[in-house]
């Protein structure tokens, strides 16, 4: 497991996973930015208020390159909706 340090991403939500009924809660999100793709992965949650697909966010936190770009329970940052 590859490890690049702490770094902030900022990109749009692609997609939401919700963990299955029966499954350990992990919440996952696809945030996407002009060039790159993060998996952000909350582990003990089920769902986090104010995600959505096409929303503007900003994580922080230790990016895992190996065996694709992920962060674990990163600290982040929700935009304002434009109106």
């Amino acid at each position: 497991m590859n490890t690049s340090g702490e770094v902030e991403f900022t990109g749009r939500i692609q997609a939401i996973t919700l963990p299955a009924v029966n499954a350990h809660p992990t919440f996952k999100v696809q945030v996407e930015d002009h060039d790159d793709m993060v998996e952000l992965i909350f582990v003990g949650h089920r769902d986090l208020p104010g995600f959505r697909v096409g929303r503007s966010m900003t994580a922080r936190g230790k990016m895992l390159t190996t065996p694709r770009r992920m962060m674990y329970n990163p600290i982040y940052w929700l935009k304002a909706d434009s109106t």
